[in-house]
C-alpha cells in the first residue's frame, strides 16, 4: 500500500528540464513513424477520389452504424474498469459515478489529443483531487491504467498471430512463419508477467513512496479487461469495413493492435495518420476507398463525438465543484 509522498528529485527542485537522451531518441522515432505515415497515405490517397470515399460513406447501411456506436460505447464502458482495478490495488474507494467521469473525461481527451500524460493525466488530476486521492496515487493511477491497455494490446495481438497468422500478407514470403513466432513469443511474455506477478510479492520503493505490483488476480483481470476494450474498439471499425478483402475478426483484431500501438508511438494526436496509415498497409486486399470511408466513419465514432461529450463532462464537473465551493463560503457556520 501506498505511504507518504515520494520526494522531488534534485534537478526537479533546481528547476532544470528533465529530459534526456531518451526522451530525444523517442521523440525522433515517433517524428520518423509519422513522416512514413504522412508519406504512405499520400501514396494511397493518388489511388482513390474524394467521390469514392463518400459514396462509400453514404452507401454505408444504417444498422452498421448504429452496431459500430453500441460497440464503441460499449468499449468505452469497459474503459472503466481501467480506473477501478487502479484505485482498488490503491486502496481508494472512490464512486462509481467519479471513476465513470474520470474515466470517460480522460481517454477521449487521450484519444484525441494524444500525450496522455498531459490531456488525460490532467483530467484524473483534477477530478480524482476533488474526491481526496493525493497526486502521488494519481500518478500510480495513471501508470496502472497504461499498463492494462498495453497488457490487453499484447494478449491480443500474441493470441491474434498464433491462432491466425494473416498480419503481415505483403511479407509473408519474406518470412512464412515470422507471425506464429512473434506471437508465441508475446504469450510467452504475457504468461511470464502474470506467473511472476502471482508468486513475486516484493515491495518497491520510490523515494519514500512504497508500492507493490498487481498480484495475479488483478493482473489476470487487467488482461481481459484491455482484451475486451480492444474488441470492442476494433470492432467498432471491422463492422464498417467493406465485406470484399476484410480479413477474419481475430486477424483484424491483431492489425488493430498493431496501428494502435503505432500510433501511439508517432506521438500524434490521437495517432492521426499512422493509425490510418497502418490499417491500409496491412490489408491491401481491401478497397482503398471503402477502408478510408470506414476510417472516416469510426474516428467520428470513437473519437471525436465522444471528444464532444468529454468535453460536456469536464464543464459539467468544474461547474459542480464550482457550485459547491460557493456554496461552501456562503454556508452559515456551525453551531
Amino acid at each position: 500500500m501506498p505511504t507518504a509522498a515520494p520526494e522531488v528529485a534534485p534537478e526537479v527542485a533546481a528547476g532544470k528540464p528533465a529530459g534526456n537522451l531518451k526522451q530525444w531518441i523517442g521523440a525522433g522515432l515517433g517524428l520518423v513513424v509519422l513522416c512514413l505515415a504522412i508519406w504512405g497515405i499520400r501514396m494511397i490517397a493518388g489511388q482513390v477520389t474524394l467521390a469514392e470515399i463518400i459514396a462509400d460513406i453514404h452507401s454505408t447501411p444504417g444498422h452498421l452504424l448504429v452496431a459500430a456506436a453500441l460497440s464503441a460505447a460499449a468499449s468505452y464502458v469497459v474503459l472503466i474498469g481501467y480506473d477501478w482495478l487502479a484505485t482498488r490495488h490503491l486502496g481508494c474507494r472512490l464512486p462509481w459515478s467519479t471513476l465513470a467521469a474520470a474515466s470517460f473525461a480522460s481517454f477521449t481527451m487521450s484519444h484525441t489529443l494524444g500525450v496522455t500524460v498531459l490531456t488525460g493525466g490532467t483530467v484524473r488530476y483534477r477530478i480524482y483531487t476533488r474526491a481526496g486521492v493525493r497526486p502521488v496515487d494519481i500518478a500510480m493511477i495513471i501508470l496502472l491504467c497504461g499498463w492494462t491497455f498495453w497488457l490487453g494490446i499484447v494478449a491480443v495481438a500474441g493470441l491474434g498471430l498464433v491462432i491466425a497468422p494473416d498480419l503481415a500478407t505483403p511479407f509473408k514470403d519474406l518470412a512464412p512463419s515470422a507471425e506464429r513466432w512473434a506471437g508465441a513469443i508475446l504469450l510467452a511474455g504475457t504468461a511470464s508477467y502474470l506467473l511472476l506477478a502471482t508468486v513475486w510479492r516484493r515491495e518497491f520503493r520510490l523515494f519514500s513512496y512504497r508500492f507493490f505490483i498487481p498480484d495475479g488476480r488483478e493482473t489476470m483481470w487487467q488482461i481481459v479487461i484491455g482484451a475486451v476494450d480492444l474488441a470492442f474498439a476494433g470492432g467498432a471499425l471491422y463492422l464498417l469495413l467493406p465485406d470484399a478483402g476484410a480479413p477474419g475478426l481475430l486477424t483484424f483484431l491483431t492489425i488493430y493492435a498493431v496501428a494502435m500501438v503505432t500510433g501511439a508511438l508517432s506521438h500524434s494526436p490521437g495517432g492521426l495518420g499512422v493509425f490510418e496509415g497502418v490499417i491500409l498497409l496491412l490489408m491491401p486486399e481491401a478497397p482503398k476507398a471503402g477502408v478510408l470511408a470506414a476510417l472516416v466513419m469510426f474516428r467520428l465514432i470513437y473519437t471525436y463525438i465522444p471528444f464532444l461529450l468529454g468535453v460536456v463532462v469536464i464543464a459539467w464537473q468544474e461547474w459542480r465543484a464550482l457550485s459547491q465551493s460557493r456554496a461552501g463560503r456562503i454556508a452559515p457556520p456551525p453551531p
